[in-house]
């Protein structure tokens, strides 16, 4: 049985639909995206459980990087309650006495947490699943390792630490790969929130729940650190006001220097993508006089670079035939996304047959809707209305 999938509110009408559409398409028929999700090569035939994962399980979000950015948010929590309940399928199979071990992974954002626990591109013979969530709030913490106690099996935390700027630097390549980054308030309450949290799981748990930690603040010599006297390195970095304020830094690095674009900036403060997006707080975003030159003069490159265009660039100039052609692809392209989805809105959208019993069902009850902000302190980023950002691991 699934848990409530908890609706967000938002601005824009096309992410709200988006939200339904798949909450309601979850709740009918959660097993059809459970099938999806076996078929994916990353799920390892099941065994790596993952919210971030399902989400690609979704047309909708699925189809371009622009989705992914623009309906992250959207269906996070559809894709968190299929992960979590898909988790209690696999835990709960019998006849695989041999995998005696649930790994727990956690981690900020972009400390690389899926490469620190595949050995050759596999899972260890002892695992039966890996679940990628956050363990940064101790109720949720506390949940999933009482879960997986109480399905007889041994649960082994691995939490991958990196600094907060190599985190940044993971992510923001990921947004520009994949469309899918992390904002840095919800990294900043990760990272600076784990340590104090998994401490408490300690106290409650004693020696039924194993630590493991993946030194990573040199990214590319991980040290593998076993047992709990290794928790206070998770405190390395600082508090959550110290991890945010060095994510700022060196985010606004990254965009006075012209590295990343408007959308990647606007992702990584939480904020609602574009177009409809709000004005950004002028005072955070702009920060002082010699950071706005930086930017100035970082555009001013950026625009000699358009203006003074090489010989191959000025082949796809607008009215050159290359720019036909490549406007032609771009509208097949567009053409076919939209076609897709209205195929899949047409399955599980308002119109179809599906939907029909729930034309005139009113909003559920008792569901608590926000607008998008940046979180604060202490806030748990797992199944529950949170920032427009990145929840992803």
């Amino acid at each position: 049985m699934l848990e409530p999938i908890l609706r967000r509110q938002f601005s824009d009408p096309d992410r709200s639909a988006i939200q339904e559409t798949v909450a309601r398409a979850v709740e009918r028929n959660p097993d059809y995206f459970i099938s999806r999700y076996l078929s994916l090569e990353q799920s390892l035939g099941g065994r790596y459980v993952s919210a971030d994962l399902f989400k690609e399980t979704f047309d909708p979000y699925g189809e371009s990087n622009e989705s992914r950015n623009r309906y992250n948010a959207p269906v996070h929590n559809a894709a968190a309650v299929l992960a979590s309940a898909y988790l209690r399928r696999v835990i709960s199979v019998p006849g695989e006495q041999d995998r005696d071990t649930v790994i727990l992974l956690t981690g900020i954002p972009g400390a690389g947490k899926t490469s620190s626990v595949l050995e050759g591109g596999a899972l260890g013979a002892r695992v039966r699943a890996v679940y990628e969530g956050q363990l940064s709030n101790p109720e949720t913490a506390f949940a999933k390792v009482q879960q997986v106690l109480d399905a007889g099996l041994r649960p082994v935390i691995i939490a991958v630490h990196a600094t907060p700027e190599r985190a940044l630097q993971n992510t923001l390549q990921r947004f520009r790969e994949l469309g899918r980054g992390a904002g840095i308030g919800i990294m900043a309450t990760i990272q600076g929130g784990l340590p104090d949290s998994l401490q408490l799981v300690r106290e409650r748990f004693g020696d039924k729940v194993a630590l493991r930690v993946v030194d990573r603040r040199i990214f590319h010599e991980s040290k593998r650190l076993r047992g709990w006297q290794n928790l206070p390195l998770l405190k390395s970095e600082g508090d959550y006001e110290h991890i945010r304020q060095r994510l700022y830094q060196a985010l606004e690095h990254h965009y006075s220097a012209g590295r990343i674009d408007e959308d990647a900036y606007r992702q990584a403060l939480g904020c609602a993508p574009g177009p409809k997006h709000r004005e950004l707080d002028r005072s955070a975003s702009e920060g002082n006089e010699h950071t706005r030159h930086q930017r100035g003069r970082a555009a001013e490159n950026r625009e000699e670079t358009v203006l003074e265009p090489t010989a191959a660039a000025a082949d796809s100039l607008p009215g050159s035939p290359a720019e036909d052609a490549s406007k032609t692809h771009r509208l097949s392209s567009e053409e076919e996304r939209r076609k897709g989805r209205e195929e899949w809105l047409a399955k599980f959208g308002p119109g179809s047959p599906a939907r029909q019993e729930d034309r005139d069902q009113k909003a559920e009850p008792g569901l608590e809707h926000r607008e998008d902000t940046m979180p604060e302190p202490g806030k748990d980023p797992s199944n529950s209305p949170g920032p427009d950002d990145d929840y992803a691991l």
